[in-house]
């Protein structure tokens, strides 16, 4: 599917409408001045012009906005506040002479920019409450994903906030509460928090900032360094909640205390359930820091068997145990954390294929493992240490971060698709082809592929403790 920046000639004409409230014979709120009203305006230009170029979509219902914004079985048609990402937008400028006109799409363009509202104003997915943030890093955006809808219903481009095309977007993490979310940006050696509307309110200064994650007991949040890091500082980072309150359109500037752990390419990250405990590992040693959050003493462990170059762990919801997986030795590993300074290796099984990722359900009975160069998901029973099922299949293709819905339904799982193992709907050579996965977690049966940016990486929501 084409991702795009909005042209000039489309530029200019949204100019002109706002200027004029017409163009050609398409009136632009006429009864209300500037207004454009969906029904009126806006519904029966979809119907006739846009719907029907929406060929490889199934179970559209254009009747109501209600159920246009509810998409197709493919995914959503329409992306709020984004035209350019839009897939009605999309295709209607891909269709030239057989598609609207130039004004139709500048119409349709003003009205999904401003909000994509209906007759009373109100906003899609405005009251939606479980999110899900992706970090889209070969774009420079991150796509906030509604799970009950399984739609993208926003999309944060970091170049609106003065950042480059380049600044990798790498690993996300979100509040307890879900009123803020934090991204990592490698290419601008730069920490983000945003709002849940999506405002920027605060920034940190880290060295290549790689995996983040988040004390759900304190909001304190650990920053780890990226694994494109060559040699980065043998420490990781912390940022501590200070409650002050941001004026509007300001930016707060926070600051990062950093941790010494000792050894070379920190990147593995995880918290403990009760805060208490913070784990960090090495992708270049067979060596992991435990951490006492309360006073930030470290204790190293060294790490049986061959070179893991561990990318990722995931605590159990109890607290009572860990699992990871490691890149270069194709384990996953399972930790015994009963005496928390002092993580004990109980088991290891051999999956293959870099496993990336891991995330438990929230009942810890199963934990999905996406295997990067398997273009597989393995599933791990934590209480036999077994590998118990295999999830592959479109739309997984280089699976990289996970992450599951509160109620354990669902599993999310971001594919980077550099290998073009995914070919997105309505896809041209050049346009951008990374994919968010949707498993049910009972059936494990893909319900879902959701298409989103270049090169999705980590991905998270809030946590499911």
């Amino acid at each position: 599917m084409m991702r795009h920046r909005a042209t000039l000639a489309g530029f200019l004409i949204g100019l002109l409408l706002g200027a004029t409230g017409c163009a050609g014979s398409v009136e632009i709120g006429s009864r209300e001045g500037d207004e454009i009203v969906f029904s009126r305006d806006v519904l029966p230009l979809l119907r006739a012009s846009f719907v029907p170029l929406l060929t490889q979509d199934s179970g559209l219902d254009a009747r109501t906005w209600g159920t246009l914004m509810e998409g197709s079985e493919q995914g959503e048609v329409i992306i709020p506040f984004d035209a350019d990402r839009s897939l009605l937008i999309e295709l209607a400028e891909r269709a030239g002479s057989d598609g609207p006109s130039a004004e139709e799409i500048a119409l349709v363009r003003k009205w999904i920019d401003a909000g994509a509202r209906n007759d009373a104003g109100a906003v899609p997915h405005a009251d939606a409450d479980r999110l899900l943030y992706v970090c889209n890093q070969g774009a420079a955006t991150i796509s906030v994903i509604d799970m009950d809808a399984n739609l993208v219903t926003r999309t944060v481009d970091l170049r609106d906030f003065g950042f480059s095309g380049n600044a990798r977007p790498h690993h996300v993490a979100v509040a307890p509460d879900g009123a803020a979310w934090y991204v990592s940006l490698i290419g601008e050696n730069t920490i983000l928090k945003f709002d849940r509307s999506n405002q920027l309110v605060g920034r940190a200064s880290f060295e290549v900032p790689g995996m983040l994650a988040m004390d759900p007991s304190s909001e304190r949040l650990y920053v780890g360094r990226s694994m494109s890091a060559v040699n980065p500082p043998q420490r990781i980072g912390t940022l501590e909640p200070d409650g002050i309150e941001v004026e509007e359109m300001d930016v707060e500037e926070m600051d990062v205390e950093e941790i010494d752990v000792f050894y070379s390419r920190p990147h593995a990250l995880t918290v403990t359930p009760n805060g208490r405990h913070a784990y960090s590992a090495s992708l270049g040693e067979n060596r992991l820091a435990s951490i006492d959050a309360a006073t930030f003493d470290v204790e190293i462990v060294d790490l049986p068997g061959p070179h893991h170059g561990l990318v990722q762990f995931a605590v159990a919801p109890d607290g009572k145990t860990m699992i990871a997986g490691g890149e270069m030795s194709g384990e996953v590993l399972f930790f015994d954390l009963e005496k928390p300074m002092s993580p004990r290796v109980v088991a290891s099984i051999q999956v293959g294929g870099s496993p990336w990722h891991p995330t438990y359900l929230p009942d810890g009975t199963r934990v999905f493992v996406p295997r990067k160069q398997a273009d597989a998901v393995s599933i791990i029973d934590p209480a036999s240490q077994a590998e118990t099922g295999v999830v592959s299949g479109s739309g997984i293709a280089q699976p990289h971060g996970s992450a599951v819905r509160s109620d354990g339904r669902y599993v999310y799982v971001s594919s980077n698709n550099l290998n073009a193992g995914y070919t997105p709907r309505y896809h041209h050579e050049g346009d951008p082809n990374g994919a968010v996965v949707v498993i049910d977690a009972e059936s494990l049966q893909i319900v879902k592929v959701i298409e989103v940016e270049n090169y999705p990486t980590g991905i998270a929501t809030r946590p499911a403790y």
